[in-house]
């Protein structure tokens, strides 16, 4: 790890080095932090400084710290929690295509359920946004915050606080991965073929509804992967 020069706020900047480092693999979980006073020159910084950065990386998850002993790298990806997966998807440097890949899969799994507990509370407001769909000519920017929106009234009307949260943190990520996924007309046809049979399905079958979301998030899924192959 290289020393490096102070950033305005040198405190965030010390913060998002260590994560790097340890994204990077290059502080293993289990393993101790460099001492304070070391880690302080490395990083250009004063002792106070660190002091808190590291307070800040010990609450939101990567860190362990021990008063009197060394500072221990936590191992994130199996003990992480919302703030790490916050951090992962905000910086573009931190993420993987296995990181979305993981997600998208997750997705499988409580979408569907949730978008028909959704349908239950209020199927108007998901029709009315099914009715004001893109059209095939739309940038794929335009669906790909279409699809999200979607996404998030299911989880609203659902009234499932965490996968609110969930989604609030994914946001930005998705609009950008969304707009490279929706660049094909084809995708787009696809897209707007499941809003039109989930909208006969909410009307004439709502019992089918999970199977039509959960149909069409394993569909993305796998043509998401052959994209990014």
């Amino acid at each position: 790890m290289e020393k490096k020069e102070k950033f305005i706020k040198p405190a965030q900047f010390a913060e998002h080095e260590i994560i790097k480092a340890i994204v990077n693999g290059e502080w293993a979980a289990g393993q101790n932090l460099p001492p304070e006073r070391e880690l302080a020159t490395l990083l250009g910084i004063t002792r106070p400084t660190l002091r808190e950065a590291l307070q800040r990386l010990s609450r939101d998850g990567w860190i362990i710290i021990k008063h009197g002993r060394p500072t221990i790298v936590v191992d994130y990806k199996n003990n992480g929690g919302l703030a790490v997966l916050k951090t992962l998807m905000k910086f573009e440097e931190f993420r993987s295509k296995l990181l979305i890949k993981d997600w998208l899969e997750f997705r499988i799994l409580i979408l569907p359920d949730l978008a028909y507990k959704a349908i239950l509370s209020n199927s108007d407001k998901i029709l009315d946004k099914l009715n004001n769909a893109p059209s095939i000519n739309a940038e794929s920017s335009e669906f790909s915050v279409y699809d999200w929106d979607l996404q998030v009234l299911f989880i609203k009307l659902s009234k499932n606080s965490i996968a609110k949260m969930l989604y609030n943190d994914l946001t930005e990520i998705y609009h950008k991965e969304g707009a490279a996924y929706f660049s094909s007309t084809q995708i787009k046809n696809k897209s707007l073929d499941y809003y039109k049979k989930l909208k006969d399905t909410i009307l004439h079958n709502k019992n089918e509804v999970n199977n039509v979301v959960k149909q069409t998030m394993q569909t993305s899924l796998e043509i998401w992967e052959r994209i990014n192959q």
